[in-house]
This record gives structure tokens, C-alpha cells and sequence, in this order.
């Protein structure tokens, strides 16, 4: 009798621990599908920021393009003038390309003799300021110093 007790207890222990055990595979599973819920929600949010944070580069790399053009195109003016602009020129928006555009500023800054090129000339100093654009919010600065020799009365 003490033998059938105790295969009686032993099979009611088992009967409860597996009746204990039905919602665990459930739980188990839901926490599993929790994770990967989470982890496919992070991946798609380092996506999208990843392509707005490319789009945000390239716009910067257009305006700062941009900006160097109109640093040459002031660069360029100066070059070219026969005689030394002693004012500031201004150029307004200059489209290149798209939405790319620029504007640069050349202001005089002074002048002095040239060393060992006698009295008659003269190192003209200008500051070019250069903005460049591109799309609404893409903006970039240029600032250049130029120096050219010129002679004194040439034109």
C-alpha cells in the first residue's frame, strides 16, 4: 500500500507540474515576438534616419559647391578687371544647376607696393564673401582674400 501512495502522490505531482507548465510555451512566445518587434522597429527607424541624414549631406555638399563657385566668379572678376575696382561689386543669385545658386560680394581692402617690383606696383587686396544654395535649407559660406599687382596710371 505504501508502494501504491506513493505512485498516487508521484503522479499527481507530475499531473500539477504539467497543468503549471501549459502557459509558459505562450508567455515564452509573446516575449519572443515582443523582442522582434522591437528589434524590426528600431532597424526601420535607423533606416529612415540614415537616409535623411544622406540627403542632409548631399544638400551641404551642393551649397558648399555652390559657394566655392561664386568664390571663383569673384575671384574671376578681379582677374579680369583692367583696372583696379576700388568699390565693392556685388553679384545677386546666379543660378548653376537645379536649385544650386550664388552670390558673392568683392570688396577693396587696400593696397600696398609691391616688394622689389619698384614704386610703380601695387598688391590690390580684396575680400570676395561668397554664399552658395541649394534646396530651401542648404547654405554655405566662401570667404577669400585676393591680392593683384597692378601699375600705378596702367589701364
Amino acid at each position: 500500500m505504501k508502494n501504491q501512495m506513493t505512485t498516487d502522490t508521484q503522479s499527481r505531482s507530475a499531473g500539477t507540474s504539467r497543468v503549471d507548465r501549459e502557459g509558459f510555451a505562450m508567455v515564452t512566445a509573446l516575449l519572443v515576438v515582443l523582442v522582434l518587434s522591437v528589434l524590426a522597429v528600431g532597424a526601420t527607424w535607423l533606416a529612415s534616419s540614415e537616409k535623411k541624414t544622406t540627403v542632409a549631406e548631399a544638400l551641404h555638399v551642393r551649397s558648399v559647391f555652390a559657394a566655392d563657385a561664386g568664390s571663383e566668379a569673384g575671384i574671376n572678376f578681379i582677374r579680369n578687371s583692367e583696372s583696379p575696382p576700388m568699390r565693392t561689386h556685388s553679384v545677386d543669385e546666379t543660378a548653376i544647376e537645379g536649385t544650386q545658386t550664388y552670390s558673392f560680394d568683392a570688396a577693396f581692402d587696400g593696397r600696398e607696393i609691391r616688394p622689389g617690383w619698384g614704386d610703380d606696383y601695387f598688391d590690390y587686396d580684396y575680400r570676395i564673401a561668397a554664399l552658395g544654395e541649394a534646396g530651401r535649407t542648404g547654405q554655405s559660406g566662401v570667404a577669400v582674400v585676393v591680392a593683384r599687382l597692378y601699375k600705378k596710371g596702367y589701364r
